[in-house]
């Protein structure tokens, strides 16, 4: 997966203070900021979290890191992590990664099977957790459980087979938001404190390790905040003009992640 890091300088151009313009292919990862909890750029093959709290990953499934045959290969700048339908990554009991009031779930899925459920993240089991972001058959849902009961965001058949696509869930304790590749899909009205469920929180599954994915994952970030869809964009193409901040980086992806 061929991404560039904020800080390189190829074919990039500083206009002026706080703008970069970069041309061609290609785009941003995700820089951590103060309000991500998670990031998982899936490069080292350790599934290291690039934000400050540094939570520890567990890959569970036989050969998950087998000479790197899990990751998909498409240019040695990047890398994304392949879901066989039996692995799946576990976060643990992580607290730090469910915030009490507003929060927004994203990644990069590049389905290979979507058929019934298919788990994107999620801190859910029988009585539900926090969230989950995942797939229905082919469509694209964003579950939330606060003090005032569950509800979604759902997209009916929007996601394609063996196509990157961008899925992100917000929630700002007013709505429920889903986007697809950077535009609303789907919205809900609900409100309440986030709840904390006693369960693990997954990427590729829940806590009870069903509805696993199969494809490929890559770019995992949660935040303490409802990220605005200017920086949910990903669908960009050519010369784009990206506000350099603390708080607010978007991934630019090009054509490669389409």
């Amino acid at each position: 997966m061929f991404k560039i890091n904020a800080f390189t300088m190829m074919s990039c151009f500083l206009f002026f203070v706080g703008t970069i313009v970069c041309f061609g292919e290609g785009g941003y990862e995700y820089i951590p900021d103060e309000n991500t909890l998670g990031l998982w750029h899936f490069n080292d093959g350790k599934a290291t979290d690039e934000s400050d709290n540094g939570v520890k990953a567990d890959i569970e499934g036989k050969g998950a890191w087998d000479n790197n045959q899990d990751w998909n290969k498409e240019n040695v700048d990047g890398k994304s992590f392949r879901f066989d339908g039996n692995t799946v990554i576990s976060l643990g009991k992580a607290d730090a990664l469910i915030p009490d009031i507003a929060i927004t779930v994203e990644a990069w899925v590049y389905p290979e099977d979507l058929t019934g459920w298919r788990l994107i993240c999620a801190n859910w089991d029988g009585p539900p957790g926090a969230f989950h972001l995942g797939v229905s058959n082919g469509g694209a849902k964003f579950h939330i459980n606060t003090s005032k009961g569950t509800s979604s965001a759902e997209a009916g058949g929007v996601l394609e087979l063996e196509k990157w696509q961008h899925i992100a869930g917000t929630f700002d304790a007013k709505t429920i938001k889903l986007y697809i590749d950077g535009k609303e899909a789907a919205s809900t009205n609900h409100s309440g404190k986030l709840q904390k469920g006693d369960y693990d929180v997954v990427i590729g599954s829940k806590n009870t390790r069903q509805f696993k994915w199969k494809g490929l994952i890559d770019e995992v970030r949660i935040s303490d905040i409802a990220r605005d869809a200017d920086v949910l964009s990903p669908n960009l193409s050519g010369p784009q003009s990206v506000e350099f901040s603390k708080s607010t980086l978007p991934v630019v992806w090009g054509s490669l992640k389409r």
